[in-house]
């Protein structure tokens, strides 16, 4: 897996880059009054340099690499049409691989030059990884850290797992720090988390970072015990699954769509992974960088050339790395 992480973080490195230089050369910052119409424009924009240079990263890559999924379908239903995304196959090798990447994971953040925006790839045995539905847009998740595997589930009422928490590292409700997007359908969840007395933080974007750090043992993170629960992005949410294999966490799905007319089965980490736990990596390079749940700093220009700042996590953990590119 050396040589896959080596090429896998080459590529989003380099999409970040060139995200980065783009917002850098349109002068894209928080203050700038966008219509709809300008916004939309502008993510498009910003996904396609993203697009653009992941295909080229992974042209000739010395192994084969299957998109199974790519996040930006779902903006069908925001914006009438997809934004721009990697799909097909890449390389050439006997060794295959597949992957499911968010070129810009916080687009909004991206055309605003604020923090929170990043390139994504998540990689897993072949036929390892679920792709993603053409008919499902979003997933019901709960990530949570290795010492509660086995012990919450989806199929567990929210009290229960949360008092299972409380009893496993023998704390406070309070102190337990529940991540959530802050949407009418998780106002179920929201409510019982409230009434059970936990840290709930809403987001209004962006549940995948969170989830990464869910995943962590805390003892290494040492930010205390955080769990992510409720409704958020299909794509996102299989990013994160690869991650909770790596690490033994908790990583467990279900389908949701807003018709609600599907079968919610829950979704084990081995139906969303199925692959091997040593082919599982994802790679995270930051492009306008995340202080709140990782010391991810963003793209920054010095003397030697431009240093990115990128998470692996695989089997051997969760580390950060810096690399300098010309």
């Amino acid at each position: 897996m050396v040589k896959v992480k080596d090429h896998i973080n080459r590529a989003t490195e380099l999409t970040a880059l060139s995200v980065w230089r783009l917002i850098q050369e349109k002068g894209f910052t928080l203050h700038d009054l966008l219509t709809e119409e300008e916004s939309k424009a502008r993510e498009k924009l910003i996904d396609q340099a993203g697009v653009d240079a992941m295909y080229a990263a992974l042209t000739d890559i010395p192994f084969v690499l299957e998109v199974v999924g790519s996040e930006g379908r779902k903006h069908i239903h925001q914006y009438g049409e997809a934004l721009p995304t990697l799909m097909g196959t890449f390389g050439s090798g006997d060794y295959k691989l597949d992957m499911v990447n968010d070129v810009v994971e916080g687009s909004k953040a991206a055309k605003l030059n604020t923090s929170g925006a990043m390139s994504v790839i998540a990689v897993g045995s072949h036929q390892g990884l679920m792709p993603t539905p053409s008919d499902i847009d979003y997933m019901d998740k709960l990530f949570g850290p290795p010492q509660l595997k086995g012990k919450i589930s989806l199929n567990k009422p929210i009290e229960e797992n949360l008092a299972t928490v409380v009893e496993v590292f023998g704390i406070k409700p309070a102190e337990i720090n529940i991540v959530m997007m802050d949407r009418d359908r998780n106002a179920h969840y929201i409510n019982a988390c409230q009434k059970f007395g936990v840290n709930l933080i809403l987001v209004k974007a962006g549940d995948f970072l969170p989830s990464i750090l869910s995943c962590v043992d805390p003892k290494e993170h040492k930010k205390g015990i955080h769990l992510v629960m409720g409704i958020g992005g299909f794509e996102e949410g299989i990013l994160a699954a690869v991650a909770a294999k790596a690490l033994g966490a908790v990583g467990e799905g279900r389908a949701w769509r807003p018709d609600k007319q599907i079968e919610a089965k829950r979704w084990t980490i081995e139906d969303l992974v199925a692959g091997k736990k040593e082919d599982c990596l994802v790679s995270i390079s930051s492009i306008t960088g995340d202080n709140k749940w990782f010391d991810l700093p963003r793209v920054t220009e010095k003397d030697s050339g431009n240093e990115v700042i990128t998470l692996t996590v695989d089997s051997s953990g969760a580390n950060i790395n810096t690399k300098t590119h010309h």
